[in-house]
């Protein structure tokens, strides 16, 4: 074609184009169809052969100025793809198997397969619940892996409380130990024994605490598995201390202090350890014995069961008006550490002291004791002083004394008195006054009055006391009309400690009566103990048989009865009495009368000792009883001289 036929069609489009007058002539178009052709997966591969070819031509003719080429649209018929199932199988199977895996791995969990977990570990601690001060202490640690697999370096950790010793050479404190156990297979119990001497005061409570290091395999972390704490209580202590001192005194006063310490034990105590505080403003003077280091420790070498020891300390407390002080003593073992310092506790024992007023001084002396609490023998009649003494640097005037005298112990015919007292049993009160005492008119400083009258305590009861409450009034001048004032006062408690008793007596059981040389006589032996009127604890009755007495290893009773072959020693330990009630041992022993006991009355148990701590008043009760021979009592239809060797 020519340029200038091209030129032209070109300005003709451009008229048609810009032309406002007849619509421009439809143009078919062609619709792609959705019909698949296979198509060759190389370049190689001819179409097939069979390819329809359908050619769709406009149904009006082509404009003259335009010019169309039409794409023929070809129809193929789609060859159908090759089926792949493996693909299938393939996921089926992977399915299959997961839900197996998970299935086999819950039943795995579910029914306790490797697992490891401390919820399956248990440690117990297990032991007496009470021990006495200074005895051995044995208790077990039970370990439990309940886990299908082994703990692995296993360490038992075990803390104890202060005043703990080892029982074995060398002895030292201990605070802490770790005992190894390595490996604690899946389901296996190991129990751990443990002993060590613990040490403390009466009724004081003490705590062991264990824990349990583990590691597992694979692992490189520590475990822990705690136990329950182990509680347990100091029964009874083998040493007592009893301290005496007054309660009030004015500052600067001098005042002595009195330690007395016991043996309970049943062995000798050797080398204790006594050492005191003093509070701020105590200055010690002198003490006997002397201290073995500074001025507050003391050394007792040895106690025998019994036996006590008594330190004398003598000092001056100052301070302000109503302001307390208290000294404190303690005693037991020294440490390993230090020689002059109590590691291993036994007891202590604290007195305090009130710095009063310095004006009339009053003392309560009750039998001899100027302490303000006293122990007292059971159904004694009991002697009271009142001393007041003028520490003003003036006199005082028109002095009146009154005592109210309180308690379970006392009756309205308790009191006496004497002769310049009266007790008004209206209103409780022991009154003295200027009208019986002249010399109460006028107290120059300095001067000293006494007061005496006497108790009696009436229908005994349990824990019986009584307490006295001493008042002293008077004029600072000497006008009748100027008003009393209260310028002294005064307190005192008197405990009744309980009465024990120890008796005993033979029975026959088999043999000849009265007995002979040659034949073999049995006796049945009854020990009684009894409390009085108070609770006792740790009550002991100690005896021993002679040499031809042999012990038959039969008996019956509360608490626990020990024979030594070899000393011939008998020991029951009868524990606690209520008060007014009694405890009998009944044991059986026998005899084998030679020739050089004929005529004579064979004794069968020596002589009885019976020893116990009073809970009301804590101090020391003792009894013995006689010796038990053959001789047999008549009220079992036995006649005179049945125990004489025939």
């Amino acid at each position: 074609m020519s340029d200038i036929k091209t030129q032209e069609q070109i300005e003709e489009m451009r008229k048609r184009l810009y032309a406002r007058g007849p619509e421009s002539p439809i143009v078919e178009r062609h619709v792609l169809t959705d019909r698949k052709v296979d198509v060759a997966r190389n370049w190689g591969t001819p179409l097939p052969q069979n390819t329809n070819q359908d050619i769709h031509v406009p149904s009006e003719p082509e404009p003259e100025i335009v010019s169309a080429t039409v794409i023929p649209d070809l129809h193929v018929p789609a060859e159908k793809p090759k089926a792949r199932g493996y693909r299938s199988f393939v996921l089926i199977g992977s399915l299959l198997i997961f839900i197996v895996g998970v299935g086999l791995s819950s039943i795995f969990l579910f029914l306790g397969g490797n697992k490891i977990s401390s919820d399956y570990i248990n440690l117990n601690l297990s032991g007496p619940a009470n021990i006495g001060s200074g005895e051995t202490y044995s208790f077990q640690v039970g370990i439990t892996n309940q886990n299908s697999v082994a703990i692995e370096s296993a360490t038992l950790v075990v803390k104890y409380p202060a005043g703990t010793r080892t029982v074995t050479d060398p002895i030292k404190n201990v605070y802490e130990e770790r005992i190894p156990i390595d490996i604690v297979a899946g389901g296996e119990v190991k129990n751990i024994p443990v002993q060590v001497g613990v040490f403390g005061k009466e009724n004081e409570q003490k705590q062991i605490l264990a824990t349990i290091e583990y590691r597992i395999s694979g692992s490189n972390g520590m475990f822990y598995k705690e136990a329950s704490p182990l509680n347990f209580q100091i029964s009874s202590s083998p040493l007592n201390l009893q301290i005496s001192a007054i309660r009030k005194v004015a500052a600067g006063q001098p005042i002595d202090v009195t330690l007395t310490a016991t043996s309970n034990a049943n062995a000798p105590l050797k080398n204790i350890l006594v050492t005191a505080t003093y509070p701020n403003g105590f200055s010690f003077t002198k003490s006997s014995p002397e201290p073995v280091y500074g001025q507050n420790v003391w050394k007792i070498d040895e106690l025998k069961p019994g036996e006590s020891s008594v330190i004398k300390l003598q000092g001056a407390i100052n301070g302000h008006t109503e302001e307390t002080f208290g000294i404190s003593f303690s005693a037991g073992q020294a440490d390993t550490d230090n020689q002059f310092m109590v590691g291993s506790l036994l007891n202590d024992a604290r007195t305090e002291f009130v710095i009063e007023r310095p004006f009339i001084d009053v003392g309560v002396i009750i039998n001899g004791d100027a302490d303000q609490a006293v122990v007292l023998d059971a159904n004694k009649l009991s002697h009271v002083a009142v001393t007041i003494k003028n520490t003003l640097e003036e006199s005082v005037y028109d002095m009146v004394v009154e005592v109210a005298p309180s308690g379970n112990a006392l009756s309205e015919e308790s009191i006496d008195s004497g002769t310049s007292g009266y007790y008004d049993s209206n209103k409780g009160l022991v009154r003295w006054e200027v009208a019986n005492n002249p010399d109460f008119s006028q107290i120059n400083p300095g001067d000293t009055r006494r007061l005496d009258f006497s108790i009696t305590p009436k229908g005994m009861n349990n824990a019986a006391s009584f307490d006295l409450v001493v008042n002293v009034y008077a004029r600072r001048v000497a006008e009748p009309s100027a008003q009393e004032l209260l310028i002294g006062t005064a307190k005192a408690e008197a405990r009744y400690s309980s009465a024990v008793s120890i008796g005993g007596q033979a029975g026959l059981m088999t043999g000849p009566v009265p007995p002979k040389v040659g034949q073999t006589t049995t006796y049945l032996v009854t020990l009684v103990a009894e409390a009085g009127t108070n609770d006792t604890t740790n009550t002991v009755v100690s005896t021993s048989l002679p040499t031809y007495v042999d012990w038959l290893n039969d008996f019956n009773g509360p608490g626990a009865l020990e024979y030594n072959p070899v000393s011939k020693q008998i020991e029951w330990k009868v524990g606690d009495i209520k008060a007014h009630t009694r405890k009998e041992m009944v044991f059986s022993v026998s005899i084998l009368p030679s020739a050089s006991q004929v005529g004579i009355t064979p004794i069968l148990v020596n002589q009885q000792f019976l020893r116990a701590t009073d809970r009301f008043t804590n101090t020391e009760l003792k009894a013995e009883a006689r010796l038990i021979s053959a001789e047999l009592s008549s009220e079992a239809g036995f006649n005179e001289g049945s125990g004489v060797v025939e």
